[in-house]
């Protein structure tokens, strides 16, 4: 009986912080007319999931506030952008709501097909936060992440600044970035994926870029 009690009280605190926690100017699109928007950064997430149409962010740290999310498909048909407050602090991976009335459609997406972007920012009008890592599912473990990219340049290359386990900050690891692994590659066409990382020590990842000659360096500073 007491321990039917307890559960009951988790449960009803939980469902507490859940509807506290506040969902506002969310817009979203799907459509057979490919829709192409022009931002470099289309996606960070944790790519050893098992997909699911739930997103989770991971917060290295405390954090209270304002959470600014973009989702965009691989193939241009789906994307939408809402905000997200935490009205007490989150701390490690917390699941979010998504109030998309397209989840049978998004169901359908092969993992890495479905961009999830997240940064921690008081004002959603301009992406100037620091971002989150964020995955569709729980993730099974959290030291592979993919940074999705739409890309004109013929060569990218990421370097992640922090420690990556035991590699220390003046020692980055870097990997070049591949073509998208899918039939469909309109929204974003590249993927750096960043292999045995710790993602509670990683501050920014930079991604140098060249055609000809070389291009302005894109920055990515992570929350901490």
């Amino acid at each position: 009986m007491i321990k039917r009690l307890f559960a009951v009280a988790v449960l009803g605190a939980y469902a507490g912080l859940t509807q506290a926690n506040q969902v506002s100017e969310f817009t979203e699109s799907y459509s057979e007319t490919v829709k192409v928007s022009g931002q470099f950064l289309k996606g960070l997430q944790f790519t050893d999931v098992d997909y699911a149409v739930a997103p989770h962010l991971y917060f290295p740290s405390a954090y209270q506030g304002r959470v600014c999310i973009f989702v965009s498909s691989a193939d241009g048909r789906y994307k939408s952008q809402y905000q997200y407050t935490f009205t007490e602090p989150a701390e490690g991976l917390v699941s979010i709501e998504f109030p998309t009335k397209y989840i049978d459609e998004l169901e359908e997406f092969a993992p890495g097909e479905l961009g999830l972007l997240a940064t921690a920012q008081p004002d959603c009008s301009s992406l100037n936060g620091n971002y989150l890592v964020g995955s569709w599912g729980t993730p099974k473990s959290m030291t592979n992440i993919a940074v999705f990219l739409r890309s004109n340049a013929r060569r990218d290359v990421a370097t992640v600044f922090g420690n990556s386990h035991e590699v220390s900050d003046t020692s980055p690891v870097t990997v070049k970035c591949q073509d998208l692994r899918s039939n469909y590659r309109v929204s974003y066409d590249k993927e750096c994926v960043l292999q045995d990382v710790d993602a509670s020590q990683m501050t920014r990842v930079i991604i140098k870029r060249r055609n000809l000659r070389a291009m302005p360096d894109e920055v990515v500073e992570l929350f901490q």
